[in-house]
């Protein structure tokens, strides 16, 4: 039997799947690995010209040695001939919803792993109900949303595990996106907003889901948490000049599977988790709420669908658009994610109801690129995760998000060893 490569990005002519490459490469080979690698999608000659391309970013000679394999979603027998011959494969070929299927179900079948970079939370509980227990019998892992849309927040969540030291009873991020030097145009690829409105299409069929599934809930959280009003300045981020929103991320349904294994598993008690955007001013609030309240509308609608398609630098406020962005446009996009978290200095079984938290913790995670630096390190780490640490992986294989898969690797100081700030700024006794 021909042995398998280690890694088989698909999608590789896509905007993320080129952005993957140079991160491979270079991870692939790096303290001693020797992990080996190919890249897969449609046309050959595409796959051929982005080994070119990547070979003058990179910096070497020549990549013509690296396996290119064919492979369509239209056609699933493609696609199980890919998975036969990879240990772990990146997906990079979105939208999931209507491409993502077909490569973990072919996964399953040839026993190969998978990661990918969706932020559709649809996708990704709908395929834990599908093939949780045909992975777990197999001993293969399904970890999706390993990109900027989970590890803004998973990220830090499990470097807090290590760093409150007590007993935490709510997490509040702070997004502060913002641009450096005078880049104009879109910062995002037009397949991220053919993903984003898919996405964002399919809150009803998640809810049924959700509803099919009759999981017992969590216990509520105590003491209860009382959200920020909005349009407010607070100075305890230390940018008292911003005003803050809460706004709806995918983060969040990530964070409650998570936290629902944790306390399900291995008895953790879950906290509260509350994102908000940080803007200059009441008209860049009020024209964030406008066009998101907008989208989100439309998106129900088929016609709808199709209006945020044709005119996507409209609905996003020129974040997105038809043509590819430029380069140096999206090297210098950066966010600073604040992550806020209370609780307690001390941790055990003591009951928390009725006690007011005494304690205190700012951090920061400085990215860089979110959508293409950021997310293409992420997914390329977490299949190395899988094939370098598959012994502090969960003891069985199924459909896991990113902080169950990894909580007990070497996952977060794999980001700080890659150019990734992640820090504590104060710790406080309240």
């Amino acid at each position: 039997m021909e042995k398998r490569l280690d890694i088989i990005v698909f999608g590789a002519t896509g905007f993320t799947g080129k952005h993957v490459l140079p991160y491979l490469h270079k991870l692939s080979s790096k303290h001693g690995k020797v992990l080996t690698w190919g890249i897969a999608g449609r046309s050959e000659q595409k796959l051929k010209q982005v080994l070119v391309e990547a070979s003058k970013i990179i910096g070497v000679e020549s990549l013509s040695s690296i396996p290119i394999i064919i492979a369509d979603v239209s056609n699933e027998d493609s696609i199980l001939e890919m998975t036969k011959k990879a240990n772990v494969i990146i997906n990079c070929c979105g939208p999931f919803e209507l491409y993502g299927e077909v490569v973990v179900k072919s996964c399953v079948k040839t026993g190969t792993n998978y990661v990918d970079v969706t932020g559709e939370s649809y996708f990704q509980e709908n395929m834990e109900v599908k093939y949780h227990d045909s992975a777990k019998q197999k001993g293969v892992y399904i970890v999706s949303s390993c990109g900027f849309d989970s590890y803004n927040s998973e990220l830090p969540l499990l470097f807090l595990e290590n760093k409150f030291e007590g007993t935490i009873n709510s997490v509040e991020f702070f997004l502060n996106p913002y641009v450096l030097g005078d880049s104009t145009g879109p910062s995002t690829n037009y397949g991220t907003w053919e993903s984003v409105v898919n996405g964002l299409g399919e809150f009803r069929a998640l809810h049924a889901l959700r509803k099919s599934r009759n999981l017992k809930p969590v216990p509520k959280i105590k003491p209860t948490y009382c959200r920020r009003l909005p349009f407010t300045k607070d100075s305890s981020i230390g940018i008292p000049e911003k005003r803050l929103i809460p706004i709806p991320v995918p983060d969040v349904d990530v964070i409650k599977r998570s936290q629902r294994y944790f306390y399900e598993n291995q008895g953790k008690r879950p906290y509260h988790v509350q994102h908000y955007y940080l803007a200059n001013s009441w008209m860049s609030i009020l024209l964030a709420m406008c066009l998101g309240f907008l989208v989100i509308l439309l998106a129900q609608f088929e016609f709808g669908k199709n209006l945020l398609l044709k005119y996507p630098r409209f609905f996003s406020g020129g974040m997105f658009d038809h043509g590819v962005p430029d380069e140096k446009v999206i090297e210098n996009f950066k966010v600073d994610t604040y992550f806020y978290a209370k609780g307690w200095k001390n941790s055990g079984t003591q009951d928390y109801d009725k006690l007011s938290p005494n304690k205190c913790v700012l951090g920061r995670l400085h990215i860089s690129n979110p959508a293409y630096g950021f997310t293409c390190l992420g997914v390329t780490l977490s299949a190395i995760m899988i094939l370098t640490e598959s012994s502090k992986l969960p003891s069985e294989g199924g459909v896991y998000t990113p902080a169950v898969a990894f909580s007990k690797t070497s996952f977060v100081e794999q980001f700080q060893k890659n150019d990734v700030p992640l820090e504590i700024l104060s710790t406080k006794e309240l």
